[in-house]
């Protein structure tokens, strides 16, 4: 009798630490979860388009903002709507990689309905440091060959 019911101990000890076990370390997750860093950019995106549809309805189309966290791009277009008179447009897509900014623009500007589209070379923009003073590098291609 004795060797039962310490055998039924046994047992429903076992049990209560299987328990206690699942419910201080759970499993891991099966489902395939956004990483906190891929949470973080998309709620930073979301911010920031909002910002840019706010500034897009508050300055009548003349401004306008996009972004792409993922993809480490912004869309940045500002300038007049087309007249019969006078035509300014900037459209310009910035995309983050190493720690520059490489900005590919076209740049169209009118008067009187004849309309000139200029497609500028690809800027690169980097932070940088003479003298202890902060400021921004422009490398602009004046000349470029492919071999």
């Amino acid at each position: 009798m004795l060797a039962c019911a310490l055998a039924t101990s046994a047992r429903g000890a076992a049990a209560d630490d299987l328990h206690l076990y699942d419910r201080m370390w759970p499993s891991v997750p099966t489902a395939r979860q956004l990483t906190l860093g891929q949470q973080l950019t998309d709620a930073m995106t979301d911010l920031g388009n909002q910002l840019g549809y706010h500034l897009d309805q508050l300055s009548n189309d003349t401004f306008a903002l996009r972004f792409d966290g993922r993809q480490r791009r912004a869309r940045v277009k500002f300038g007049m709507i087309d007249s019969d008179y006078a035509t300014f447009k900037f459209d310009s897509v910035v995309h983050f990689t190493n720690g520059m900014a490489k900005i590919t623009a076209v740049f169209d500007i009118g008067i009187a309905g004849r309309v000139v589209h200029l497609e500028l070379p690809e800027i690169e923009m980097l932070p940088t440091e003479y003298h202890g003073e902060r400021g921004v590098q422009l490398r602009v291609p004046v000349y470029r060959a492919y071999f």
